[in-house]
């Protein structure tokens, strides 16, 4: 089962991610799941070089495993994180971030987009691959769909992207039927590929 995690800096938490030590161990961590991985990376604030936050999106054999991984993730026992989310995830490309081919000198993007369900609003589920325009699936990094790990309720859309800002980003959403209109929540953050550099 693939598991949806994105993890949200607490304040005042810089010192911590820039120690080289913790880094390390963050990064020896990851590499005990390489083989399930299918994105990750830091989320950044505006100046593209604080990070807000983590994404990992990696198969695991259950929610406990899920949980398991988040607990025991060196960033979060050291106090990086406030809180976590976690979510069943419908690879719709059926690859990883590292199959991309696009423009590795184009910033990249994280947009989540969830239901409005606690307030009566439809569940919706994400449009098909196939239906969105070409211009929008030739920058895809990572497209899937968003369900509630224990039911498998769908609630949204996660999408990662390169384009050269944030407002190409909410154009190319917007003009490529990507259905983001749908949701009640979007959030767009500024993004990287993680691993060792």
């Amino acid at each position: 089962m693939d598991f949806f995690v994105y993890s949200r800096d607490a304040p005042d938490t810089e010192s911590l991610r820039d120690d080289g030590i913790l880094l390390e161990q963050h990064w020896s961590y990851m590499d005990e799941f390489a083989d399930s991985m299918i994105a990750r990376g830091p989320t950044l604030a505006p100046d593209r070089e604080t990070a807000t936050g983590s994404l990992h999106v990696l198969g695991l054999p259950s929610v406990e495993a899920a949980i398991e991984f988040v607990e025991r993730e060196p960033n979060n026992r050291a106090g990086v994180y406030a809180e976590h989310r976690i979510w069943a995830f419908a690879n719709l490309l059926g690859r990883t971030m590292w199959d991309s081919t696009g423009d590795a000198d184009e910033p990249r993007f994280l947009v989540i987009g969830r239901s409005g369900r606690d307030h009566g609003e439809p569940v919706s589920a994400p449009v098909p691959l196939d239906a969105l325009r070409v211009e929008l699936r030739e920058r895809l990094i990572l497209y899937g769909g968003l369900a509630e790990p224990e039911s498998g309720e769908m609630i949204g859309v996660a999408v990662a992207l390169e384009a050269p800002g944030k407002d190409a980003v909410e154009t190319l959403l917007r003009d490529g039927a990507a259905g983001l209109d749908a949701f009640r929540g979007v959030e767009v953050h500024d993004w990287e590929c993680g691993g060792r550099r």
